[in-house]
């Protein structure tokens, strides 16, 4: 399985959208939980609450698009090199990417103010984003990256 997500584009692509939907699952929503039972946020995990315009769920919702997010996230996190850098690239890409996006893309889009109580505002979404983008690049490291590195030393190998 491995060999597959390493050598093949569309295996790795859907393999990034799975892990970063289940991060949202798995990490993304219990934190928001724990922030919500700190007091720090009304919003609650897991709502059931409708997403226009089709409706789903919005934890459903955020989980999808933390699919989406992840695969160019996996994309750039390939290319940098492990060790601190690697943690710091995670946590900002998944911090500022997608909470930018809503905050000044989304939410103008929906005619809301993103200092509105639809949000769970700009430092705890920073906060639930960031923990979810280094969720996601732990597991990516561990299952599914391959090192820059070692793809060269493969390469030079086999010539």
């Amino acid at each position: 399985m491995r060999s597959v997500i390493r050598t093949n584009s569309l295996a790795r692509t859907a393999a990034a959208f799975l892990v970063g939907g289940l991060a949202v699952l798995v990490v993304h929503q219990p934190v928001v939980g724990l922030l919500h039972a700190l007091g720090f946020t009304p919003i609650t995990p897991y709502s059931l609450r409708a997403t226009p315009p089709w409706g789903i769920p919005v934890f459903l919702s955020l989980s999808f698009w933390g699919g989406v997010w992840t695969i160019p996230i996996a994309w750039i996190l390939d290319r940098v090199p492990r060790g601190w850098v690697y943690w710091a690239v995670a946590v900002g890409l998944g911090a500022l990417a997608p909470t930018l996006t809503t905050w000044f893309v989304i939410f103008p889009l929906k005619g809301i103010s993103p200092s509105g109580a639809a949000s769970v505002g700009l430092v705890n979404a920073l906060i639930v984003n960031g923990i979810w983008g280094l969720a996601f690049a732990f597991v990516w490291s561990r299952i599914f990256a391959i090192s820059p590195m070692v793809e060269r030393s493969q390469t030079l190998t086999a010539h």
